[in-house]
C-alpha cells in the first residue's frame, strides 16, 4: 500500500486489479481527525490503468484534489490550514528581523561574508613584491584556511594576518640587489604565532 500526508489527511491509496479488463482501478482511503474521534472517506475512479503504479499516482492525485475539494467547501479547514502557515511566516519574519539585529563582530547574520580565495590571497603578496612558489603559496593558503576553520576566525581575520605576514616579511628582506625568497607561513601554527 502507498501512502501520503497531505493538509493533516491521511491518503492510503490501494488499487485493485480489474480482471474484466485486465487493468488496475485506482481507488484511496482518507482519514482524518474530526475532534477527539477519526472520520474518513473511500474514493474511486472509473478510470483504468495499464500498470500499478499508474493507478496508485491517479489514487494520491484524486486523494488530494478531494481533500481541497472537501476544505473549500467548510472553509473551516483553510482556515486552520492558513493560520499555521500565517504563524510559520510570521516566525520566519520574527526570526530574520532578530538575526539582523544582532551581529557576528562586524558582520550581520543576513550578509555572508566574503572569503578569501586563493587567487586574492596569491595577488595581495605578489602584488607587493614577495616571490614564491606556486606550490608554496598552495601550502601556505591551505594552512590558513585550516587554522581559520580549526580557530573559527572570520575571513576578515585571515585577510588581516595576510596583511600582517607582508609587514613581516618587508621588514625580514633585506635590501640588497637579489631578494631572498620569502618565509610564508606554511603551518597552521606558523600563521597562529603571527597574531
Amino acid at each position: 500500500m502507498w501512502s501520503r500526508l497531505y493538509r493533516n489527511h491521511f491518503i492510503m491509496a490501494f488499487p485493485s486489479f480489474d480482471t474484466v479488463t485486465n487493468r488496475w482501478a485506482p481507488q484511496a482511503d482518507i482519514t482524518w481527525g474530526a475532534g477527539s474521534s477519526r472520520d474518513s472517506q473511500f474514493v474511486r475512479s472509473p478510470n483504468r490503468f495499464s500498470t500499478e503504479i499508474e493507478a496508485v499516482s491517479f489514487a494520491l492525485a484524486m486523494g488530494r484534489e478531494w481533500i481541497d475539494n472537501r476544505l473549500s467547501r467548510s472553509g473551516r479547514g483553510i482556515a486552520e490550514y492558513g493560520q499555521v502557515t500565517d504563524m510559520i511566516g510570521a516566525l520566519k519574519d520574527s526570526l530574520n528581523k532578530t538575526a539582523s539585529k544582532h551581529s557576528l563582530g562586524t558582520q550581520t547574520v543576513t550578509e555572508p561574508e566574503k572569503a578569501l580565495t586563493f587567487d586574492q590571497f596569491k595577488s595581495t603578496l605578489v602584488n607587493r613584491g614577495i616571490r614564491v612558489s606556486e606550490e608554496t603559496l598552495k601550502k601556505s593558503y591551505a594552512a590558513l584556511v585550516k587554522l581559520r576553520q580549526n580557530k573559527r576566525l572570520s575571513w576578515a581575520d585571515a585577510r588581516r594576518k595576510v596583511e600582517h605576514s607582508h609587514q613581516k616579511l618587508a621588514t625580514a628582506q633585506p635590501s640588497i640587489r637579489r631578494p631572498r625568497a620569502a618565509r610564508l607561513p606554511l603551518t597552521e601554527s606558523a600563521w597562529r604565532r603571527l597574531g
